[in-house]
């Protein structure tokens, strides 16, 4: 009786899962990324695409199948691949030198693993800046059950932003410190912009304690687009309810979204289900998904708009049928005024974390007005409960977002992507991540492999995400369980950020790197050079620097060659190293060459308060040098600026002049020299 009892009960347990495997179907498909000539704005430009399509196409799974992917790579250089949001097997994450080697051309790499969740994702490439010319596509998941909120009808919307430009250019415009972009999108600050708006002590405060100008996107984008268009239809009945699962597949736009037709209703975000909340305008950070519900209105088709945060743009989806009815306008930002919250302009936190965690919720909801809301996270709230297990020992890392605007250089606690710099955690801790934005910039925070709660105020029910905002100069707390091993990528979702630094390696301590891995690691982060050079020459003298720079190293050329109430041609010409430690510090060495002498040099440059530049010099003779210099925007395209400059052996000199940007490369300059007396001509830079 006991063996026949025995043999039933396995018999029952193998056929059940035999069943439960062969119910798990799996779901195949082949993604061939190529290069691609697309034309949006007249301008054909070389891009890249997913089975010739921008954005690629929509993969779909139920949940429970078992997700069989070949991603070939048909162009010249190497590509990669990560599933944005999915819970799957370390080695199937897809960043290259983390998880995986890159997908070499002509390679094609083949993932497979299990659907173990439902909701909207997506994925993209992880290599150099290629997402930003087109290689990501969206992800649907249907839940076991169904959907838990039903509609009518069920639409993917995949946002993104598109430029012309070569994106390596891009980068290297922003690397040095070239303010055209804002001036083309009319988002640079002066003297004359800070009096209209009746912000001069603002500006006069902001710079006494050394603080940059504020933007919101440091890119000016050609279009935005919805599916790959600026404009897409969802064709809809009056009263029908339509899902849709917006992705914001952009390289460094947030958006404003809004439908024209009333309040949407969010039921999800980053794939995780939400009691369902109603909210009329909120702001969408890069990488995040939200599923929205719409009752379509009657007579008429009605637009939700995306509007890029900075206001210098938008996509446009029109649902239902008739006459078009707009959405609001989004008014542009203020940058010139802002509020200050308690992290404002400390290096360390001024207060206990326990204090952060009581006023994270109130910083989260700062806002600019109701007419610029951030995201929209103290009003979600999980549909399940998401503390974390209490048997579990608690790891607290406090992170601090770092950058220097005018470098362009992103870092975490002044610290670039290093191979051998890891936050290391332990499997089976609770992690909690402080992190502080030190910044003034929004920066979207994207955690590969897990979900972490975002501590906004629910308690228990603390909405479950994989990337959250933080906002300039706010902190944000997250804490997720340590469940998985190995390596996971955690960075700043804004692809120049991510590429200039802003990245660190989430490593579990409690298993060895694998031995393939390993041998590549050291390739994880390239810190490119990039060449600067800004230059005059006017009708008594010549001045400028050349520069090629990575992120802690400075090689630099300046000159200074005046024959104007001069006997003879005077040059001044300076070969230099810098150590680059943060915007405030430098130190440096090298040679200095003039008519008179050739002698070698050692100082410091320091930002001072006001935003004055200074280098305190010695060179080999044992003579000081201290040079002060400033420069001030009177308006978009005219600046003014001057430098004094004292030595104990050639004593005083000094420069006062102004210029007035006529393009990307060229500016009209005029300036008097204490030695050179008055002269003007062009300014070139590159």
């Amino acid at each position: 009786m006991k063996k026949i009892t025995f043999k039933f009960i396995v018999f029952f347990a193998l056929s059940w899962i035999f069943i439960a495997s062969s119910s798990a179907g799996i779901v195949e498909y082949d993604l061939n990324v190529t290069q691609k000539t697309l034309n949006i704005t007249g301008k054909n430009v070389k891009a890249m695409a997913l089975n010739n399509s921008i954005p690629g196409p929509t993969l779909r799974f139920r949940e429970g199948d078992v997700a069989r992917i070949r991603f070939k790579n048909s162009m010249d250089v190497p590509t990669s691949v990560h599933w944005h949001g999915l819970l799957l097997p370390n080695r199937q994450d897809g960043v290259p030198y983390v998880t995986n080697p890159p997908i070499e051309p002509g390679e094609t790499k083949q993932f497979e693993f299990p659907i173990i969740q439902s909701g909207t994702y997506w994925f993209h490439s992880h290599t150099g800046l290629q997402e930003q010319r087109g290689v990501y596509g969206s992800i649907v998941i249907t839940p076991k059950e169904g959907e838990r909120v039903s509609s009518d009808q069920d639409k993917v919307i995949v946002l993104s932003d598109w430029t012309d430009e070569n994106p390596n250019e891009i980068l290297r415009t922003l690397k040095s410190g070239n303010d055209y972009y804002s001036l083309k999108k009319g988002t640079l600050q002066s003297l004359l912009g800070a009096a209209k708006r009746g912000a001069l002590l603002d500006v006069v405060k902001r710079s006494l304690i050394r603080m940059p100008v504020m933007d919101v996107s440091d890119i000016p984008y050609d279009a935005f687009l919805a599916n790959g268009k600026v404009e897409t239809t969802v064709p809809a009945k009056s009263g029908e309810k339509v899902r849709l699962r917006f992705i914001n597949a952009s390289t460094a736009t947030y958006f404003y979204l809004q439908f024209a037709g009333g309040p949407v209703q969010i039921v999800a975000a980053d794939g995780k289900d939400v009691q369902p909340v109603n909210v009329d305008r909120f702001l969408m950070a890069l990488a995040e998904t939200y599923d929205l519900i719409v009752t379509v209105p009657k007579n008429g088709s009605y637009e939700l708009r995306a509007t890029a945060q900075d206001g210098s743009g938008h996509t446009s989806i029109f649902i239902g049928s008739g006459e078009r009815i707009l959405a609001p306008n989004v008014p542009r930002p203020n940058l010139y005024k802002m509020k200050m919250s308690m992290n404002s302009g400390n290096k360390k936190m001024k207060m206990p974390l326990d204090k952060i965690r009581d006023k994270s919720m109130e910083m989260n909801s700062m806002s600019t007005g109701k007419e610029r809301p951030l995201a929209p996270y103290k009003k979600l709230r999980s549909v399940i409960q998401s503390t974390l297990p209490k048997k579990n020992p608690t790891r607290e890392v406090v992170l601090t977002l770092t950058g220097d605007m005018e470098r362009y250089i992103w870092s975490i606690d002044g610290e670039t992507l290093a191979a051998d710099n890891m936050i290391k955690i332990r499997h089976g801790e609770n992690v909690r991540f402080v992190l502080i934005n030190n910044t003034m910039m929004h920066h979207p925070m994207h955690l590969h492999g897990h979900f972490f709660r975002v501590i906004n105020g629910q308690g228990e029910y603390s909405p479950l995400k994989h990337t959250v905002d933080v906002p300039p100069l706010a902190t944000q707390i997250i804490e997720f369980e340590a469940n998985e091993y190995n390596d996971w990528f955690f960075h700043c979702h804004i692809l120049y950020h991510a590429k200039s630094g802003m990245a660190r390696v989430v490593s579990y301590v409690d298993k060895e790197l694998d031995a393939d891995l390993k041998k590549i690691r050291h390739k994880l982060y390239k810190d490119f050079w990039y060449p600067t050079i800004i230059g005059t020459a006017q009708s008594h003298m010549t001045d400028g620097m050349a520069i090629i720079s990575n992120s802690r190293n400075i090689f630099s050329t300046t000159w200074q060659v005046g024959w104007q109430q001069v006997d003879k041609t005077d040059y001044d010409v300076e070969l230099a190293y810098d150590r680059y430690f943060n915007r405030f510090f430098n130190l440096f060495a090298g040679v200095n060459l003039t008519n008179d002498y050739e002698r070698g040099m050692f100082g410091i440059r320091y930002l001072l308060p006001f935003n004055i530049g200074s280098d305190l010099r010695v060179d080999s003779e044992g003579e000081f040098r201290i040079t002060l210099a400033q420069g001030l925007r009177v308006t978009d395209r005219f600046r003014i600026f001057g430098n004094v400059e004292y030595d104990t052996e050639t004593k005083e000199e000094w420069l006062m002049g102004g210029k007035y940007t006529l393009s990307r490369y060229i500016a009209l300059t005029g300036q008097y020299h204490s030695d050179f007396g008055a002269g003007a001509g062009l300014e070139f830079r590159y």
